[in-house]
């Protein structure tokens, strides 16, 4: 997900995902009474991890619980699985576009992180979409680049997870795909101007969205967007977006001024505790 997006924060108003966030279900009234929930960018504790990973995920989560980003992609015998990039090689020990690599041939790559290559082989979606329903706190946020919103959504709706995730989108027809797709689950749409919240709102019909702001936008469209109704969305990620912008205590102290419910960062855990310190 590499999109710059300004840095702030506020009351979480997350109906657009009620499901439960630890094994007894909490109310709208306790998560806004929280601070904002912090989503791990492709699903690590921070970049030195191994991204896109099942088993990083069970440790991200296990240390927050965070929700996570990740990416999907397909491979050439149309399987779903977890790749930020179009081709294997910055991130595996193989080489070439995922598409023209058989289920097979995926199999035997291995993740590859900072510290050299690990036993690990790229995820499918099905089975982190297993973890997802057999963990009552999970919550996942998907960027599905080329993968029909259909496509990513009918298996979140048959592991009864759709109102446990957001789908991102990042132009019209693919939101119009993912509203139709799944009438539950929370979508999110890119907010650039103030005529892009009249028209998402008049697509969503009756339906919460979101809105993902870019961000160097002025600070009214995040409060247009919170009073439309929508579930705000932003990230701390710079122009690489394997690193943050700016420090989490940055953050914190830009995060008193506007509405954000969401905020996605590769250090989900200095970004934790940069909010805790000062409340």
């Amino acid at each position: 997900m590499k999109r710059r997006i300004f840095i702030a924060y506020g009351l979480t108003a997350l109906t657009g995902l009620s499901g439960p966030f630890s094994a007894v279900a909490q109310s709208l009234t306790d998560r806004m009474a929280m601070p904002p929930l912090i989503c791990a960018h492709r699903g690590w504790i921070d970049p030195s991890g191994t991204e896109n990973s099942l088993s990083q995920m069970h440790r991200t989560h296990q240390a927050g619980p965070f929700m996570m980003e990740i990416d999907l992609a397909k491979d050439k015998t149309g399987r779903i699985v977890l790749l930020h990039d179009p081709d294997v090689d910055r991130t595996t020990t193989g080489h070439g576009p995922i598409t023209e690599l058989s289920q097979e041939a995926v199999q035997k790559l291995h993740l590859k992180n900072t510290s050299g290559t690990t036993l690990e082989h790229i995820p499918a979606y099905s089975d982190v979409l297993d973890w997802a329903g057999s963990t009552p706190d999970a919550l996942l946020m998907l960027d599905i680049k080329d993968v029909l919103p259909a496509e990513a959504l009918k298996p979140v709706r048959l592991h009864k997870l759709s109102n446990r995730v957001v789908v991102l989108t990042f132009h019209e027809k693919q939101a119009r795909e993912a509203f139709a797709a799944d009438p539950e689950a929370l979508v999110s749409v890119l907010i650039a101007k103030p005529e892009d919240i009249a028209t998402y709102r008049k697509i969503a019909g009756a339906r919460r969205f979101a809105a993902y702001v870019p961000q160097n936008s002025d600070p009214a469209l995040f409060k247009a967007a919170h009073e439309a109704g929508a579930v705000v969305i932003t990230d701390l990620l710079g122009p690489t977006a394997i690193v943050d912008a700016v420090s989490p205590e940055e953050c914190a102290k830009r995060a008193r001024t506007l509405p954000i419910d969401i905020l996605v960062t590769n250090t989900p855990l200095k970004l934790q505790a940069a909010l805790k310190k000062r409340l």
